[in-house]
């Protein structure tokens, strides 16, 4: 027979809002039952300060890479039409659109 449990869980509560998730993979077991380093893995296994600052440096690197691409498709646009693109520096022809609606 099944050993299923007579009630369900209790999720009730109040969820704390966090950054990262819980790295820790033992979460609340005892010591006793958690596998010694090395028992089911390789030794060097990395801590779980180690793997949150590895998730603030892939996050700044894909940051970092993204304004690179932007700025590099930026440069591309400048140099192919001369404008500085958004706006920037088209007060003439704006002026003289205002000019050719006013009449």
């Amino acid at each position: 027979m099944e050993n299923v449990p007579s009630q369900p869980p209790d999720y009730s509560g109040r969820v704390r809002l966090k950054i990262f998730s819980n790295l820790n993979l033992h979460g609340a077991t005892p010591p006793r039952v958690q596998p010694t380093l090395g028992e089911w893995g390789p030794l060097k296994v990395p801590t779980t300060k180690q793997k949150k600052r590895m998730r603030i440096w892939v996050s700044l690197a894909l940051l970092g890479s993204l304004i690179a691409i932007f700025l590099l498709g930026w440069y591309v646009y400048y140099v192919m039409t001369g404008s500085w693109g958004f706006g920037i520096g088209d007060e003439k022809q704006f002026v003289g659109t205002l000019l050719a609606l006013s009449r």
